[in-house]
């Protein structure tokens, strides 16, 4: 059963129309109005159209197996399932009035053909059918080949079906998601509707367009004939063609979809002739919500259901993927937009026909050359080429892709074929990972503008764009870059790009990765392992000298604590250990195994290796945690093994001879891990052994209740969507501005005399947690060493250059109020954290602190501190940053002035060892102050906290 106007009725076989007409030429043989011999001539000429139906059913079935290039072996069960539905709707595909049509015009004398189609076209759906004998003949006096001359042109033109309605199908409606599948033309733009769907029955405007189902408003747009029948797109606002057969009927088309016959073209839903038609200009109306689809404009169809390219118009591209269900892909990514002209070349002669139609500009997609031309010659050729009829399985996209057959690529996108479908037996890869791997822009290019999703992973997460650059495709990692793709992501190892062009030794890639600024330098893989790590052990000499331009970390560490010098040794690449030797990459630094560069160059008898760290003063005495030396870790035949020994000697007769010890590595880090970077403790003064009579922690700690506020909602917050460096950002303006560069170096203008507050983004804040406004709640970057002086006990030094506002470390330990400070023997390790007298906290490192407890104070200081607010933003409590007041070479001691009341305290103690020719608390100072001083009675105590870090060396 079928709808038609409105109203259920059966398909009617050839022999029951014949009856029909039969019983009415009766009739009016009653009534003396038609000749007794039209029932012969209709029953004839009804039995010859079924003879016509089956024949052309026959041919197209050959036609599709002689056109067939894929295996239809391995196509779905859901297409065989649309495939008979198809067949079995064969009824439809050829409606039954246009043989009645043929059977009256063959008893007619004249052509009547827009008269015969008028009264099926009514504005409003009628609730009885109306078929095309229900018009009256006016016959005239003409020859019998005249007659005949007109059936067999009304036998070519067909008429729309947009009245008609064929059962819902299970499959279709999965495939439609159970929304509207209608395509609007609106201004120019194809746009496809997303509207919830009341009534399963199909609908389409003719038999070369898809069934669709739709909902409510396109229903009663395709009663309306606003459907154009020739594309299949609903004509709802922009220019088109408009036939009026009625003043209360219009019917809407393209131009270029209008029917031809002999040279003539005619309205596709009445057969009217075209030129009676009108070019109107239809307003834009508010419609239901509507997302993109990438299309060419013209008389194209709908990808077929069962993945099959319908090349009956075949004068134009409409690429609109269809994930089939026996083959969806798994996405949760829409499909791109792409326009009208995302298929077309810039500077073609197609595109320049789609812009001159449509009016609209086409963007710039691939730069002029041979790929350009390739593309171009292709889609002209999908234009002119004789129409074949194709069937694709999606698997065969991925294996075109992977070979490199452009052609083919597109002939199966046109087709409908899903650009993201994934291959389960290729780790889930998609087309658009093996085009990427194997370099073939120009299907990277059709792919991505058919919808591909840049950033799909495979089984190992991969992305297309590490394809391109494990593979050093730079063209294709250039397009996929601009196209949008992710440069971040990771696979399940913790891979990077980066790390994958690295390891490869791809230069080019890895200094474009660098210049885009899309990516972490020193970002870690699952290991641990930089760019920097894996180029120097693959001994990529020039991607290791531009990492360490661009300011690649060399000491950063890997799960198991190796840093680049290791895995140089390891690798025995003399010439990469050299460069990171000059770069202050520490000698004296061990892993987990307690391995120094040179146990590692040892072991691996890496003879140059061993001279060159030999040379730079190595520990040949330094025992790893199996208590082996280097001279342990080799042969004892090797010659490795001979020039440490021959060190060995020499170090001892050498420091016999000059009578002090040499420098001994205490521990690898006193900070247990808890730093992003070691810090190492040497001693090259005495035996006293590394301190051990605090805990160290990285965060300041409280052992009393101290009620600070850390309740979110009471959070002053930034909305910023980029790097927080505008100055709408509500925590710049808190700080007056943001006072970071993009490198996290406070800016020349900051105030160090008397510095601001400084307020950096929170957990509140909807800016990215790498946003340059966070630098002191990401920790210690700077490598720092703890050593023994020869006169202040415990310091500290940069083991790298560190350049001016450059942030060091914070001053951690636990927080106190005054009073209990006051109580409290030992006042050598607080620091105020407010000048205001009333109540008042302290910071007491000496139980609980970092590496900031062992800073010295220096009359010429080249750290200052400054209140930071990160976490929360109670004034009470701020944070006790160090930056950097000068350019500090690696080796300098580090150094903050502790102020006047501090010295005016501690004096009577000791005296500054700073050794600055500025210095104003030396002995000499210290006694010519007294001189001048006021009698000690009337001396007020210091209400500053006291933070020295100085013991006296024992």
């Amino acid at each position: 059963m079928v709808n038609v106007n409105g109203e259920k009725v059966g398909n009617a076989s050839e022999e029951e129309e014949s009856e029909d007409v039969e019983s009415s030429e009766e009739e009016r043989q009653r009534r003396g109005t038609e000749p007794t011999a039209t029932v012969q001539e209709t029953s004839g000429s009804t039995d010859q159209a079924k003879d016509e139906q089956e024949s052309e059913d026959s041919e197209e079935d050959e036609g599709e197996e002689e056109g067939t290039e894929s295996d239809l072996s391995s196509e779905s069960s859901l297409k065989k399932k649309l495939k008979k539905k198809t067949k079995a709707d064969s009824a439809w595909l050829r409606p039954s009035r246009k043989r009645k049509r043929r059977t009256i015009h063959k008893e007619s004398e004249t052509d009547v053909l827009p008269q015969t189609s008028a009264p099926a076209h009514d504005d409003e759906p009628q609730t009885h059918v109306l078929p095309s004998e229900s018009v009256s003949i006016n016959k005239t006096p003409q020859s019998e080949d005249t007659s005949v001359s007109a059936v067999e042109d009304s036998q070519e033109l067909p008429l729309c079906s947009c009245r008609m309605e064929t059962p819902k199908s299970r499959e279709i409606l999965i495939l439609a998601d159970r929304k509207c599948m209608a395509t609007e033309s609106m201004d120019g733009q194809l746009t496809r509707c997303q509207s919830a769907v009341l009534k399963h029955e199909m609908m389409r405007p003719s038999n070369s367009v898809q069934l669709l189902v739709l909902c409510e408003d396109h229903r009663s747009g395709m009663v309306k004939h606003q459907c154009c029948p020739g594309c299949g797109f609903f004509c709802r606002a922009g220019t088109f063609m408009e036939c009026q057969p009625d003043i209360s009927i219009s019917h809407r088309f393209h131009q270029a979809c209008a029917s031809m016959l002999k040279g003539q073209s005619f309205c596709p839903h009445c057969g009217d002739e075209a030129s009676k038609a009108k070019e109107v200009t239809i307003a834009k109306a508010d419609t239901t919500s509507t997302v993109p689809v990438v299309a060419a404009h013209g008389p194209a169809t709908h990808a077929a259901p069962e993945g099959r390219a319908d090349t009956t118009t075949g004068s134009s591209l409409y690429l609109a993927p269809v994930a089939e269900v026996s083959g969806r892909a798994d996405s949760s990514l829409p499909i791109r937009s792409s326009g009208l002209d995302a298929l077309a070349i810039p500077g073609s002669s197609r595109n320049a026909a789609l812009q001159a139609e449509m009016g609209t500009p086409a963007p710039p997609t691939l730069a002029s050359g041979a790929p350009r031309e390739t593309l171009e010659s292709i889609l002209v050729a999908l234009d002119t080429e004789k129409p074949k009829k194709l069937r694709f399985h999606p698997k065969q996209l991925y294996l075109s892709a992977k070979s490199g057959e452009l052609k083919r690529v597109v002939h199966m996108l046109v087709d409908g074929i899903d650009p993201n479908f994934k291959m389960e037996s290729q780790s889930k890869r998609t087309s658009l990972h093996a085009a990427a791997e194997g370099g073939f822009i120009n299907i990277c290019h059709m792919l991505v503008q058919a919808g591909a999703n840049l950033d799909m992973c495979d089984e190992d997460q991969r992305t297309p764009l590490m394809e391109a650059c494990e593979n050093n495709h730079m063209e294709v990692a250039l397009y996929l870059l601009r196209a949008g793709a992710s440069a971040k992501h990771k696979d399940v190892e913790g891979f990077t790009c980066l790390h994958l062009a690295a390891k490869s030794g791809h230069y080019k890639i890895v200094e474009h990765l660098l210049t885009t600024g899309l990516i972490d330098i020193n970002c870690q893989d699952d290991g641990g392992w930089t760019a920097m790590i894996w180029a120097t052990e693959y001994k990529h000499v020039d991607q290791v000298k531009l990492l360490l331009s661009k300011g690649a970390d060399t000491s950063i560490r890997d799960k198991e604590e190796n840093i680049c010098l290791h895995w140089a040794a390891f690798s025995g690449s003399v010439e990469i250990s050299e460069l990171l030797l000059n770069a202050r990459c520490s000698l004296q630094a061990v892993n987990v195994h307690g391995d120094s560069p040179l146990h590692i160059a040892a072991r691996e008898n890496r003879l140059d290796c061993v001279k060159l760290f030999l040379s730079r003063g190595a520990d040949v005495l330094l025992k790893n945690r199996e208590g082996e030396s280097p001279p342990d870790c080799c042969s004892h035949n090797s010659r490795a093994w001979a020039v440490l020994q021959a060190n060995r000697k020499d170090r001892d007769a050498k420091s016999i001879r000059l009578g002090h010890a040499e420098e001994k590595l205490l521990h690898s880090d006193v900070s247990l891990g808890q730093e992003q970077v070691p810090i190492p403790c040497v001693n090259s003064v005495d035996s006293e052994p590394y301190p051990e009579d605090y805990k160290y922690i990285s965060e300041n700690c409280v052992t009393s209740p101290m009620n600070i506020d850390r309740n979110i909602t009471h959070l002053q917050y930034c909305v910023c969507k980029e790097d927080c460096s505008a100055s709408i950002c509500m925590c710049g303006q808190l700080s007056l501005r943001c006072w970071y560069d993009k490198t996290g170096c406070l800016l020349p203008e900051f105030c160090r005399e008397e510095p601001p507050l400084i307020f950096e983004c929170n957990h509140a804040c909807s800016c990215w947690r790498t946003c340059k406004n966070r630098v002191v709640q990401n920790g210690i970057r700077t490598r720092l060493q703890l050593f023994r002086t020869s006169k202040k006990g415990w310091g500290v030094r940069a083991l790298q250059d560190i350049p001016q506002g450059t942030f060091v470390c914070e001053y951690v330990g636990e927080i106190i109020t005054e009073s209990e400070a006051e109580l409290r023997q030992n006042d050598a390790y607080l620091f105020s954290l407010d000048d205001k007298p009333e109540d008042q906290y302290c910071i007491d490192a000496r139980y609980y602190g970092n590496i900031s407890r062992f800073l010295n104070h220096m009359c010429e200081p080249n750290l200052f501190a400054c209140r930071v607010f990160t976490t929360h933003q109670d004034l009470r409590f701020p944070h006790i940053a160090f930056f950097a007041s000068e350019n500090i070479a690696a080796g300098e001691e580090l150094g903050f002035n502790y102020g006047d009341h501090f010295w005016e305290v501690k004096s009577k103690l000791f005296s500054c060892e700073c050794g600055s020719s500025k210095c104003k608390y030396s002995s000499a100072a210290m006694a010519s102050l007294q001189a001048d001083s006021t009698p000690e009675d009337q001396q007020q105590p210091s209400a500053l906290p006291d933070t020295s870090s100085s013991n006296s060396p024992s």
